[in-house]
């Protein structure tokens, strides 16, 4: 893979969302006091934290290790939304983030594999 921005990777909108999203419904999580698991929601808190930095720069090159932990922290996020709490719901309602997590796995995938 050629290094390449958030910005040349067409990724930052995305990541943006998803940053929102995570955000948004951890907030409503605490604003509603449902009942959800604080380590997970940690452990969510931790992910974005890392996935921001990134975006403090996102014309700046970054590598494939880098794209690498970007890939897993999203995916940490998914899987800690998924179980942060009990409500069925909340899964249902997920997918949204879930296509958008999708779309963004597959473009960095696509770069890493053109890596050689």
């Amino acid at each position: 893979m050629t290094d390449k921005s958030l910005i040349e990777l067409e990724l930052l909108d995305n990541i943006k969302f998803m940053i929102k999203y995570c955000d948004n419904f951890l907030d409503y999580c605490h604003e509603e006091n449902l009942s959800i698991d604080g380590n997970i929601a940690g452990e969510i808190i931790d992910s974005v934290t890392e996935i921001e930095d990134y975006l403090e720069n996102p014309e700046e090159t970054i590598n494939h290790d880098e794209l690498q932990s970007i890939y897993d922290n999203l995916n940490d996020i998914y899987d800690g939304l998924v179980d942060l709490n009990d409500i069925k719901l909340f899964n249902n309602i997920h997918i949204v983030y879930s296509q958008v997590l999708k779309e963004t796995k597959d473009i960095i995938e696509k770069n890493s594999t053109n890596e050689e």
